[in-house]
């Protein structure tokens, strides 16, 4: 049975970061987001969309020598806004834990830029409520960022982007 597009507003999500270096990597926590989903309960790969904002200038690199290395490089007070416009869930499938496995297509827009993305992952979707996990690989270049230097070690360019959600129906 099909049924409509129901909305769902984030009550709860945060993105980590990894960057790596050869000798020590850097997990940074964004723990502000916000934002609204539109999808089918019954049918998720049926025409779902979703706009979430992630609020740049709160973060936690894990000690103020990164914070502010990374404040430094990334600029967030000029670019506070990061947004994922979903345009596609693919691949859903059902696990035998109830949870759905997907991949999440979309667009990320910073820093006057627009970076396709597919990020794999896991979730529920009920009625009333969605929780999801996913993660994906970012060259930081595409967004217009050179992999920073800590001391004298350099960071990969490439980075693993980590994303948890929870959000209520409307």
């Amino acid at each position: 049975m099909r049924g409509e597009l129901t909305g769902f507003s984030l009550t709860h999500g945060q993105v980590f970061v990894t960057a790596r270096s050869s000798i020590h990597d850097t997990k940074t926590k964004y723990p502000t987001m916000e934002g609204q989903i539109r999808v089918n309960v019954d049918e998720a790969s049926d025409s779902p969309s979703a706009e979430i904002r992630v609020d740049m200038r709160d973060f936690d690199a894990g000690d103020w020598l990164k914070n502010r290395k990374l404040r430094s490089d990334l600029q967030p007070e000029k670019h506070p806004t990061a947004l994922f416009r979903l345009t596609a869930l693919e691949g859903v499938t059902p696990r035998q834990d109830g949870k759905l496995e997907a991949t999440a297509v979309g667009i990320l827009s910073w820093r006057g830029r627009e970076v396709p993305i597919r990020a794999r992952g896991h979730g529920r979707i009920e009625r009333q409520s969605i929780e999801a996990q996913a993660e994906f690989e970012l060259d930081v270049r595409t967004l217009g960022v050179e992999p920073p230097k800590l001391l004298m070690f350099k960071v990969e360019s490439t980075v693993l982007v980590q994303v948890e959600l929870r959000a209520r129906a409307q």
